[in-house]
Parts: C-alpha cells; structure tokens; sequence
C-alpha cells in the first residue's frame, strides 16, 4: 500500500515540503526566541531574570491546551479551515507579542501564539494519514521528522542573526511573513483531504470521552505520565539554556553553535531509535533509557554540587 486515491493536490515532494514547513514553524518559534531572551527581559523591565524563562513555557501551555481541540475540530470542520484558524490565531499572536510594551502583554500573545500553532502540529499528522498509508505514510514522516529534527539547529542561529541587524521584535515578525508564506502556499496547492462524509460532529463530549478513556486505561495513563515528565524535563532544558550558556558560561554569539551541536544530538538519538525499536523493542529500550537519563542526572547533579553549582562546560 502506498498512496491512496488522490484529487488534483502537490505532489509527493511538494507534500512533503509543505507539511515539513508547517511542522518546523513550532520549532523556529521556539528556538529563534532563545537568543533575544535577554534583550526582552531589559526592553520589557523584567526584574526576575528567570521570568524570561516564560516566553518560552507559556507558548508550551498554549500548544497542550490548543492541540486538544483543533484535532477534533478538523475532524467536523475539515483539515483546511482548522489549519487556518490555527494560522489567524498564531499570527495575531505573534503580532501582539512585536508590538508589547509590557511583559504581560508578551506573554499573552506567545500564549495565543501556542494555541495557534497547535492546529498545523496536530492536523498536519491527520493531512499525511488521510494522503498515505503504510509504507508511504511512514516514509512522508521519516521526511517531515527529519526537517523538524534540523529546524532546531539554525533556528537560534537565526535569531541571532536577525538581532544583529534588528530588534527581537523583528524575530516575530519573520515569523508572520514565515507563517503568512507558508499559509498562502498551503492554501493555493493543497485540496481538502477530509471528505464531507467522513467528518464527525465536533462536541467536548466527545474530547472528555477520549480523554478519560486514556485515564482508565493503565498502560496508556502510564506512559503519558512517564512521556510527561521526561517532556518536562526538556522544556527546563530550553527555558534555561539561554541563561547557562550565554550567561553562566559567557558563551555570548557562540550560543547557538553548541544550541545546534546538542540539537544534533537530540535528532540523532531519535534517527537511531528507529531503527533499534525494530530489534529491541519499545519497552526494553523505554526501560534503559530512563535508566540512563537516571545515571546521568545523578552523576551532574553530584558534579554540581562539587563545582559549587558551576561545571566545567
């Protein structure tokens, strides 16, 4: 099995790239901001230097909140009207942020930001499914996880390369012409992949249902808890970076040089964990890897403590 049915639409490597642009837009808003961290927090009087800390969870929040609803909603409304909701909300919020003059106010249009840019991450995965099945379905998300896995890696590169030409406000707006590009592009080529009569009534009823099913179900509960924590753990990862590297280790412009170098890591590991998942095993390799994750963070929290809190970098 490979491609299903299709009406008049992109073709595959089109596809690919349309859907790999609109799953990246998560990631360079997130990444690009890390650079500008500290030039918002002194444009904005933020007194708590860990405050700034929030223009990046607060977006974080919106995506979880927003991503319970646009998939269900794309399921009674269609694909392309959820994605273009998701893109109005992203872009106004992405404007308010530009043109805050308060920090409160920043963090509400990176809020609005997170809610927006849930709808492309979670109805670009239903775009692929309703497109391809097996073998092509997984080989488009090999694609599209590929470009998501490289995003991170320039994308502080590019927020630090508009800071030396520009203001931090100027980040969001390359993020509106980014997310007005690719909108315009989606729009123009791709069809509505979800036929009127396989659409289901959107209601809260049924996102309760779905989600107390998980809850009632110990495996599932299990391991969204486990899945959450480890998250958890990465978003401390990227909201403090900024402030280690650029501040605690006075790395300045080199920031997103070792930004890119543990991303490459990160995209790495999954690149390989594809491939051991089909030796192995998930539970064998979920088991040693948190394991792992364990050991490590043992044995840096014991060389912290031992470095007065600062390590060798």
């Amino acid at each position: 099995m490979n491609a299903k049915p299709q009406e008049a639409g992109p073709r595959y490597v089109e596809f690919v790239v349309i859907v790999s642009l609109m799953m990246s837009l998560t990631a360079l808003s997130i990444d690009a901001m890390l650079p500008a961290l500290a030039q918002i927090g002194r444009d904005l009087s933020v007194q708590n230097p860990n405050d700034r800390q929030l223009v990046v969870s607060i977006l974080f929040l919106g995506l979880a909140i927003g991503q319970m609803f646009f998939g269900p909603l794309s399921d009674s409304t269609g694909r392309k009207p959820a994605i273009y909701g998701g893109y109005a909300l992203f872009i106004v919020g992405a404007l308010i942020s530009a043109f805050s003059t308060s920090f409160s106010i920043m963090l509400a249009g990176r809020f609005l930001q997170g809610i927006g840019i849930s709808a492309p991450r979670a109805v670009t995965l239903a775009l692929v499914r309703d497109r391809y099945e097996g073998r092509a379905m997984a080989q488009v998300m090999s694609f599209v996880m590929t470009v998501f896995i490289l995003v991170p890696m320039i994308a502080p590169s590019l927020g630090q390369a508009i800071l030396l030409f520009a203001g931090w406000q100027s980040i969001f707006i390359a993020l509106v012409l980014m997310a007005l590009a690719t909108l315009a592009w989606f729009a123009l080529r791709m069809p509505e992949t979800l036929a009127a009569d396989r659409r289901a009534p959107f209601s809260l009823k049924r996102i309760v249902a779905a989600i107390l099913e998980i809850v009632r179900i110990r495996a599932a509960l299990g391991y969204t808890i486990s899945a959450g924590l480890v998250s958890g753990a990465f978003l401390g990862y990227l909201n403090s970076t900024q402030q280690i590297f650029q501040e605690l280790y006075a790395l300045g412009k080199l920031f997103p040089i070792y930004f890119a170098v543990i991303a490459f890591a990160i995209g790495f590991a999954s690149f390989l964990n594809a491939r051991l998942v089909m030796i192995w095993g998930m539970r064998f390799l979920v088991r040693w890897a948190l394991v792992i994750i364990f050991g490590l963070a043992c044995i840096g929290f014991g060389t912290a403590l031992l470095t007065a809190g600062q390590p060798p970098l």
